[in-house]
């Protein structure tokens, strides 16, 4: 166990307990202007690609614009928040 400092605290990612995924928790937890590669490895839904993970969010998130786009060298999907 070990205590830690605020400053570590906000270097840190976290995700909350429950089903939240780490891709929708790192998605969620963006700042504008922030942009996040999802590769192949990391993306384990049925869908074939984030941007419907993304609508979902943006739906329940209203203050949040998100772009998904595709990486040409096929290295995953790129997601850029914009506001």
């Amino acid at each position: 166990m070990k205590k830690l400092t605020p400053e570590e605290l906000d270097k840190m990612e976290l995700k909350p307990p429950g089903r939240v995924g780490y891709v929708r928790s790192a998605i969620v937890n963006m700042k504008p202007g922030e942009i996040l590669l999802i590769e192949p490895k990391d993306w384990k839904w049925k869908d074939k690609w984030p941007d419907t993970l993304c609508k979902r969010i943006e739906q329940k998130h209203k203050d949040m614009k998100l772009k998904v786009s595709i990486a040409m060298d096929k290295s995953g999907w790129v997601v850029v928040r914009e506001k």
